[in-house]
């Protein structure tokens, strides 16, 4: 196939020339005919060809355009769902993190101020790592420990007055209404009896529980 290349290549400039003189001496040299042909040998032996092994190497390396398309249009949901279903799989280390730091606390020699300065230190830390899950488990928890009617009858039990004060506080910093409302004052009789500061049947207390009781009511609860 080399060869019937270069012969039509070789072709093609006699054809030319036979051509152009033929047109200069007004003779017939059958240029023409000589070029159509040598060019049809050409364009036959460039066809047949077979490809070089770097031309193979070079195509097998490729990446079929079609194929980087395909995966450049895949969808942005379905990459937003494989990621949120990754974080949703991995444990949640925050909440473990605060349920062990708030052990620590209650665990400790300190006074139940110095204590609940801790657990508010604490708070500050955390009132925006929770997602909307965690929030609502939260408000279902201090609303049952109020409607239980004990909620104030263990002040002495550390632990678990700090966790009620730390999750009434996540859910008053993530809610708005009538659960930011009854999270507050529930808030406000944990942390003011645990401390010491009013009496469980204080007026103050009394006031809150009224409200809290009306807020209550707001959610249909």
């Amino acid at each position: 196939m080399e060869f019937l290349g270069t012969l039509g290549f070789i072709g093609i400039i006699v054809g030319v020339v036979l051509l152009i003189i033929g047109k200069i001496k007004k003779k017939k040299y059958y240029g023409g005919v000589i070029t159509i042909v040598s060019l049809v040998l050409f364009i036959i032996a460039f066809i047949a060809t077979p490809p070089t092994e770097e031309q193979k190497n070079t195509e097998s390396t490729e990446t079929p355009k079609e194929e980087v398309q395909k995966e450049s249009s895949k969808p942005a949901e379905e990459k937003t769902k494989a990621k949120e279903k990754s974080v949703k799989e991995q444990p949640n280390k925050e909440v473990a993190d605060w349920k062990s730091k708030i052990k620590e606390i209650a665990e400790n020699d300190d006074k139940p101020a110095d204590k609940y300065y801790a657990v508010e230190k604490l708070m500050m830390e955390y009132k925006t790592k929770f997602n909307k899950d965690e929030i609502e488990q939260f408000k279902s928890d201090i609303i049952n420990d109020y409607k239980s009617g004990d909620y104030l009858s263990e002040l002495n039990n550390h632990e678990r007055m700090l966790t009620n004060i730390f999750k009434s506080y996540i859910v008053e910093r993530n809610s708005e209404g009538a659960v930011k409302d009854f999270a507050f004052d529930y808030h406000q009789n944990l942390k003011y009896t645990y401390r010491g500061v009013d009496a469980v049947d204080s007026s103050a207390v009394k006031s809150n529980e009224r409200q809290m009781d009306k807020a209550l009511k707001e959610m249909g609860k």
